[in-house]
């Protein structure tokens, strides 16, 4: 189920939603603003009208209609417009009367102050009235002096322009905060597909949100599994390589012995003698290798069943002591136990454990269980604390507390086996010395 962090989701929720409404108010305070300014007439243009009418004013106190009426031409054809005097006059009819604040405050046209509509196609008529006798001069205003030439280019910039910039830089912000962490993580994931198996990020990401650092902890988890897995893999080649050189060297000269006119029986004695040991080197090395990669597998759960652990145990025991005479059994075990797991797994761990046992112990080998655990344990050396771990590694063999060389007779392969079968079928090994005696194996089911 996907996880919403409730932190990082809200922040997000804020930063879209008040980004919304800060860009939603910028944009319509701009809009307003400017279409304000863009319809007032020009302070110049508004002084050019006022000097128009004072001057037309002017020639009608004087009573020069003729001189007038030719201004007046003169203006129409200066602006490419048309112009007029006109006098007031209201005749109210029925009997019905005008209050003198509407005749004083009467204009036939828009003040040279007031504000132009921006999206009338027709230009507005500018009133100049004369200071007396109700006479007043008219004029379409010319389209020289009409406001808002780029009302249209500027109402698409404030209306789509800036939001685009305003929003693509938001944009921006968000994919350097995103995609910076994920640079980190692709540079250093690449760092590791190169071969630097030491490459992690972990506190180096800069976010700080915790599903960057979720990320960069998986990754690491990761990291750690693949890299411990190749350099185990690279170590197990290697040890396997050493391990198989010495029964190839047994083999050639034994094949060089025999030409050179030896006993060929002796000689086939030794080829056989060493073929073996590389079929059971190879054996143990498939199977172990199986088991890492089918670690938990189905088909283990498919091979289990209800049987008695005690009848198995004791057949194991008799089948090593048939082969080991001289060494005494101790057993201390229950009249019968039934447990459901899968026997054939169970009976290849403890036929290892007894025979590992029985390579060390120099007079008696003790067998226990109780509560579910199977403890075998020699009398033999005993094994370092330090190593009591690395003896369930692959090809690592012990030289113990007697400082001989390791037994040549084992590949090192047994316990790691054991460890590695116990785990699927979900159970565990591990090893301990017992005080006034010698290495102690405990198989937890």
């Amino acid at each position: 189920m996907f996880h919403i962090n409730a932190s990082y989701f809200l922040r997000l929720c804020a930063l879209v939603i008040l980004g919304s409404i800060i860009l939603f108010g910028v944009i319509d305070y701009l809009v307003n603003h400017a279409e304000f300014r863009m319809s007032q007439i020009k302070v110049e243009d508004q002084q050019a009208l006022l000097e128009i009418g004072a001057q037309a004013e002017q020639l009608y106190i004087q009573g020069d209609m003729v001189a007038l009426a030719e201004f007046i031409n003169q203006i129409e054809y200066q602006y490419d417009t048309w112009a007029a005097i006109v006098q007031r006059d209201l005749t109210p009819l029925a009997g019905t009367q005008i209050k003198q604040y509407y005749l004083d405050e009467f204009s036939l046209g828009r003040d040279v102050s007031w504000k132009i509509h921006l999206y009338f196609p027709r230009n507005p008529v500018m009133d100049i009235p004369f200071a007396q006798d109700g006479t007043h001069f008219i004029i379409q205003l010319p389209n020289s002096m009409r406001p808002g030439s780029y009302w249209q280019l500027t109402y698409l910039l404030l209306q789509f322009g800036i939001p685009l910039v305003v929003l693509a830089g938001i944009c921006l912000v968000l994919y350097r905060a995103i995609m910076k962490p994920l640079k980190q993580l692709e540079q250093t994931t690449r760092a590791f597909a190169e071969g630097n198996l030491d490459s992690r990020i972990g506190q180096r990401i800069s976010s700080k949100d915790a599903e960057f650092q979720q990320i960069a902890a998986t990754f690491d988890k990761m990291a750690d599994c693949t890299a411990n897995t190749i350099r185990a893999q690279r170590q197990f080649i290697a040890d396997f390589s050493h391990e198989i050189r010495t029964p190839i060297a047994r083999i050639e000269t034994a094949i060089d012995c025999h030409k050179s006119g030896l006993s060929e029986t002796e000689m086939l004695e030794r080829v056989a003698k060493n073929t073996a040991t590389m079929r059971e080197l190879a054996e143990n090395t498939l199977t172990l290798t199986w088991l890492e990669n089918e670690r938990l597998c189905a088909n283990t759960d498919q091979d289990k069943g209800c049987f008695d652990l005690v009848d198995l145990i004791e057949c194991i025991v008799d089948e090593v002591k048939f082969e080991t005479p001289h060494i005494q059994f101790n057993i201390q075990l229950p009249d019968s136990e039934e447990i459901d797991s899968n026997a054939r797994v169970l009976g290849q761990v403890i036929e290892n454990v007894l025979r590992n046992a029985s390579r060390y112990a120099q007079h008696c080998i003790n067998v226990v269980y109780q509560n579910r655990e199977i403890k075998i344990w020699d009398d033999g050396p005993g094994v370092p604390e330090n190593e009591l771990e690395c003896i369930f590694q692959p090809f690592y063999r012990s030289h113990g507390y007697s400082h001989t060389q390791p037994d040549s007779h084992s590949f090192g392969l047994g316990l790691a086996l054991c460890k590695r079968q116990m785990e699927r079928i979900h159970g565990n090994i591990f090893a301990q010395n017992v005080p006034d005696s010698g290495l102690g194996i405990y198989i937890k089911l």
